[in-house]
């Protein structure tokens, strides 16, 4: 009996590595799209593994380690951006002066709405 690559790790790495590219885009579940990334990594390595071990040849690993990657990448960058952003604006938010501006934009408008 001829030993066959294991098809079903190529396809579940693929699966998480649309996952991540999705989940990139998304700023809360960023964390999910690395971890995404690192296990479709993973699972792509061990099928092109089995595949090489049975003599065969299948892009299915292959798309599937490109699409995590891209999706691991995408997440990285993501996060960073994401992260450092936030931290502009809670440094902007705390300033007196973004405070004092809007208390200034939040009375008068409080004043025409009564």
């Amino acid at each position: 009996m001829q030993q066959q690559g294991n098809k079903t790790m190529g396809i579940i790495s693929i699966v998480l590595g649309a996952v991540a590219i999705v989940c990139a885009y998304f700023y809360m579940v960023n964390i999910a799209a690395v971890i995404a990334g690192i296990v479709g990594i993973i699972l792509a390595v061990k099928s092109k593994k089995s595949f090489a071990a049975a003599g065969q040849t299948s892009p299915i690993p292959t798309v599937g380690l490109v699409l995590s990657i891209v999706g691991l990448v995408m997440s990285v960058i993501g996060l960073f951006a994401c992260t450092i952003c936030v931290c502009a604006v809670k440094g902007v938010a705390d300033s007196p002066e973004f405070q004092s501006a809007f208390s200034s934009v939040a009375n008068s408008i409080a004043s025409g709405i009564n």
